[in-house]
């Protein structure tokens, strides 16, 4: 795709995800979407098969983010150090997804919710495994199931956020207590 449809493409999305958010997911046609962007309605065929597809994008440019987030500044050397660092990072992605996913009108948006959580908890969660199976390996940590603790810990992290009771770095050092805690038996 050239720059310009990839531009043009970025353009329904960002239309689209403005009337979901402004009107919910089930509310908002295909035909809403057109009027937004004053276009003729075979363009966004050109573009995209159906709304679904639309949702797609949506997430997946959510989950660009996300990831971009959640790896960022993963250059420390020291093992607790990238591991403080990553919970942190993960924290924060999950803060600023639920913020994009989240409505001051309570409109209906749980079919990008669920996708985009869904793909973000995945990739967190393939992230988080990798570290715990490094800090096995140089014996920072003794965790005879990376995975389980994975799922657990990233599951945790999503339902306190999205709880918004406790504050990120109150997730954050809760999060380290418990790998500290599981990573010593």
């Amino acid at each position: 795709m050239d720059r310009d449809s990839e531009d043009r493409r970025n353009e329904f999305v960002d239309a689209a995800e403005k009337l979901f958010k402004e009107n919910g997911i089930v509310d908002t046609t295909i035909s809403s979407i057109v009027k937004e962007m004053d276009v003729a309605k075979g363009l966004f065929y050109y573009y995209f098969k159906s709304k679904d597809d639309v949702i797609e994008a949506i997430s997946e440019k959510y989950n660009e983010v996300f990831n971009e987030m959640m790896n960022a500044s993963m250059d420390q050397q020291d093992y607790p150090a990238r591991l403080r660092q990553f919970v942190g990072n993960t924290v924060s992605s999950f803060r600023d997804l639920d913020n994009k996913l989240s409505t001051e009108d309570d409109v209906d948006l749980s079919q990008l919710s669920m996708r985009s959580v869904e793909e973000a908890k995945a990739s967190a969660i393939e992230a988080l495994v990798a570290l715990f199976e490094e800090g096995n390996e140089k014996d920072e940590l003794m965790l005879e199931h990376p995975k389980y603790y994975a799922d657990i810990l990233i599951s945790g992290i999503i339902e306190l956020v999205q709880q918004k009771e406790a504050y990120d770095d109150e997730i954050k050092e809760i999060i380290l207590d418990l790998i500290e805690r599981a990573g010593k038996d």
